[in-house]
């Protein structure tokens, strides 16, 4: 059994690039990947990659391939607290979701192995061990504020277990099989939150009396968390960033034992919008969590259930986006006024009949989300194991065939 630098096992490194926004003669229409887009890569919804012209010349450097392995290398803001490194496997799955040929863009690296020495996918669990372990913090560079991974650094210091490719297989398709599950669980998730969204539209378009005009303030309360990273313990609970919501906890999520009011507090199936930077409205499935500043926890009035708060705040996004990107300020953000814009919601009379059917479909995406964290876990617990030698693929198995 050996071990080798990441060097002596990849054969072709590049950076990308962001194209051009102009259609040219000598120039192709491609999709473009960025480390924000890889969680929705992985699970299908690949309509928010941006579309660039790339010239011809250059797209034949940069074109994703089958077996390729994306690295995010720049662009995470370490005052936000996110980091590099982050991976993303291009497999035929992946890039049969586009209609486009795909590049990486210029804050990530194609990287090519040596498939004679190590399965492609393999090597990427090997990336994905460095991260989850926090590894790959050795090989940042955070003076400026902003994340750089030291690519060159990483290839010479960062070191591979090859086991026999035989072996290599074996690891990868109990890995995989985990990883299938979890993207099953991610697709019914987005299917539930897809059908009681347009069981609500289908409603309004039915019976629009059925439905009135609200201040979104008055559907639901929104407290806004508090700077909990500040003086943070390093234990207890997870504190909730913007990071946390969009791709959850990470190398740099923070983590304090204080003891906070229980309006601070995320508990699975509460409503999160994050009103500044990032705005997005979730739904958090993850042990209980300590909420930061910039992010409303959104409590429904009266008997509004928590569906319908959700969907009313996801009725605002598109406006409250436009909002903060006409802000000049290094970080967009809505006011509390925005808060008082009405939206429609279901009388009390149609909540009455919605209600057995939204529920249902609320609570079904939030058991897929919250086996996909159990599947998670597991992964982490097995992925440093089985990558180190420490545990036997047979062992490993007996395991993941108990949760899979």
């Amino acid at each position: 059994m050996s071990e080798h630098p990441f060097r002596d096992l990849v054969v072709f490194a590049r950076g990308g690039g962001w194209g051009s926004d102009t259609p040219l003669d000598d120039h192709d229409q491609v999709s473009v990947i960025r480390g924000t887009d890889f969680a929705s890569v992985r699970t299908g919804r690949v309509n928010a990659v941006p579309r660039r012209w790339e010239k011809r010349s250059k797209l034949a450097q940069r074109v994703l391939r089958p077996g390729d392995v994306v690295l995010e290398i720049s662009g995470g803001s370490a005052a936000r607290g996110q980091t590099t490194g982050r991976t993303l496997f291009i497999g035929e799955k992946v890039l049969s979701s586009f209609a486009d040929p795909v590049i990486p863009a210029s804050f990530c690296r194609v990287v090519r192995f040596d498939t004679t020495r190590v399965e492609p996918r393999y090597a990427y669990y090997g990336l994905q061990d460095m991260y989850h372990s926090g590894r790959a913090g050795a090989y940042e560079n955070q003076s400026t504020g902003i994340s750089n991974f030291q690519f060159e650094r990483f290839l010479d210091a960062e070191r591979l277990r090859v086991p026999p490719l035989a072996e290599q297989q074996r690891i990868i398709a109990l890995l995989s099989s985990i990883d299938d599950k979890i993207s099953v669980n991610d697709q019914i998730a987005t299917t539930a939150d897809t059908l009681r969204s347009a069981l609500l539209q289908a409603a309004h378009q039915r019976r629009p009396d059925d439905f009135v005009a609200q201040p979104l303030s008055q559907v639901a309360e929104f407290v806004n968390g508090r700077a909990f990273t500040k003086d943070a313990t390093g234990k207890g609970r997870m504190v909730v960033r913007i990071a946390e919501i969009n791709s959850g906890p990470g190398p740099s999520t923070v983590y304090n034992d204080i003891t906070v009011d229980e309006k601070h507090l995320a508990r699975a199936g509460d409503v999160l919008f994050s009103w500044s930077g990032s705005l997005a409205v979730a739904r958090w499935f993850r042990p209980e969590a300590i909420i930061n500043q910039h992010i409303f926890k959104v409590i429904p009035r009266g008997d509004n259930p928590k569906w319908l708060a959700f969907e009313a705040v996801k009725s605002k996004i598109a406006d409250y986006r436009a909002i903060a990107a006409d802000k000049a300020t290094t970080m967009g953000h809505i006011q509390r006024r925005h808060l008082d814009e009405e939206v429609w919601v279901p009388a009390r009379s149609a909540v009455e009949y919605l209600d057995p059917q939204a529920e249902g479909l609320w609570q079904r995406a939030l058991v897929a989300e919250q086996e996909s964290l159990t599947l998670l876990e597991l992964r982490h617990r097995l992925l440093p194991e089985l990558m180190s030698g420490r545990l036997r693929v047979r062992d490993a198995e007996k395991v993941a065939e108990e949760a899979v």
